[in-house]
């Protein structure tokens, strides 16, 4: 069992929140392998650095984990408006979602690395996305061009419920980026098979609690992702 000196109660809201969607979650009270790429929260301190606040494991849809990291920074506050008197030192905090998808452990991915750009119309009180691309390197094997279909942003493109949602939810999310994921393989962590991670911006807290759709978004990315390597799985070992 992992010390959960670090457990934060977001765990558990975060995981009421998802059941609201239908997705059911369990705690992983066992260190899993992608948690030790950063030190545990409790550790850090007063100290700027990323932390692993933990994660979940999810039941019953096409992502299979979810990591909370916290980042947070330590700024001097200098002196208060008209006075001599120091106001000490103040703590920013942002926090992050990290998407795994775990695949068979005789499944190797190519260097698969891509992350969105997009156009943003500016409105009088509200902002758009405009459009959307995919950009970096979207094969997931290392075979030339054209000898199978590797290129995984072509279904993204093409599924239009996808698109739909991207146009809709990019504006908050603002940069989505999907790629190869090669955990540190330690002797006291649980192995998942995590091979691909999704990442969107550092957010507030508050801001953390994605939307319906927002998360209907991420769950067919990885559906999407998930049916590309396993049609390319003798390709991948």
């Amino acid at each position: 069992m992992k010390q959960l000196l670090s457990y934060d109660p977001i765990l558990e809201k975060i995981q009421t929140h998802l059941m609201k969607y239908g997705i059911k979650s369990t705690i992983s009270e066992k260190e899993l392998d992608f948690e030790s790429d950063y030190l545990d929260i409790s550790l850090l301190g007063g100290k700027d650095g990323i932390g692993n606040v933990g994660a979940l494991k999810l039941e019953n849809s096409p992502i299979d984990y979810i990591q909370i990291i916290k980042k947070q920074e330590y700024a001097n506050c200098d002196f208060a408006v008209g006075s001599h008197v120091g106001m000490g030192i103040h703590k920013h905090s942002w926090w992050k979602m990290n998407f795994f998808l775990a695949f068979a452990d005789s499944i190797h991915i190519g260097p698969f690395d891509i992350g969105t750009i997009s156009t943003i119309k500016k409105g009088l009180f509200h902002s758009e996305i405009e459009d959307f691309m995919w950009n970096g390197y979207p094969k997931l094997t290392t075979l030339p061009p054209g000898l199978v279909r590797d290129n995984v942003v072509e279904p993204l493109d093409q599924n239009k419920r996808l698109r739909q949602l991207m146009i809709k939810c990019l504006l908050g999310e603002r940069i989505i980026t999907v790629s190869r994921y090669e955990p540190r393989h330690e002797s006291n962590t649980i192995m998942t098979n995590s091979k691909i991670i999704i990442q969107s911006k550092w957010k507030l807290q508050k801001d953390l609690f994605v939307d319906k759709e927002t998360m209907e978004m991420y769950e067919k990315m990885a559906e999407i992702i998930k049916k590309t390597v396993n049609n390319l799985k003798y390709h991948l070992t």
